[in-house]
């Protein structure tokens, strides 16, 4: 009987273990969260109202892939400067009338090494995810804000932010920021001259 109860303790501690460590995909979140957004110029050109949801993929060896998605989200133009006024390689205005308002949505996906890593950590007193540095420090610790890829260029980061308004007197409706070979591309805009 001893050796019975011993053996299944001993399948019943391998389960535990096989189901702490097979898990490797965490989605936590939504959070909601307010932004300023800056365009081509390097300018405030709108407020940002939008869910922030995070899936971090644990790698199993210290590095994690971080997706921020940013959802449900709209826009209200504070002008003067559009979005894409300093863009070169397509059609394009130069400014934009303040509360000019429209939909947002879009991703950032960079990875973060490091030897902390607490799911729940959006949940510790203080903590304040409704900023992507603020999660990675909630989630990582101090080694993610200085690990996670996406914030020393674009080389390590997937992104693409997408904004789209009608009427409201707009010359140009669509505005993509976008990571394209390592590079940030603009095309479009949302414009009324």
């Amino acid at each position: 009987m001893k050796r019975m109860v011993a053996c299944a303790v001993f399948v019943a501690a391998l389960a535990v273990a096989g189901t702490a460590s097979a898990k490797s995909d965490y989605h936590i979140g939504p959070f909601t969260s307010t932004s300023p957004d800056n365009g081509s110029c390097g300018q405030q050109w709108a407020v940002d109202t939008f869910t922030r949801d995070y899936n971090v993929h644990a790698n199993g060896d210290g590095t994690y892939r971080v997706r921020e998605e940013f959802k449900n989200g709209s826009f209200t133009t504070t002008g003067p400067v559009s979005p894409g006024a300093c863009e070169t390689g397509s059609n394009h205005g130069s400014v934009v009338t303040a509360g000019i308002t429209g939909t947002m949505q879009g991703f950032l996906e960079g990875t973060v090494t490091s030897s902390t890593f607490d799911p729940n950590g959006c949940n510790v007193s203080g903590a304040d995810c409704t900023t992507t540095q603020g999660f990675l420090q909630a989630v990582f610790g101090a080694s993610g804000p200085a690990t996670f890829t996406c914030n020393f260029g674009y080389a390590g980061c997937d992104f693409n932010f997408e904004y789209a308004a009608g009427g409201q007197g707009l010359l140009y409706h669509h505005w993509q920021d976008t990571e394209v070979q390592g590079a940030e591309v603009f095309r479009g805009d949302i414009a009324t001259g």
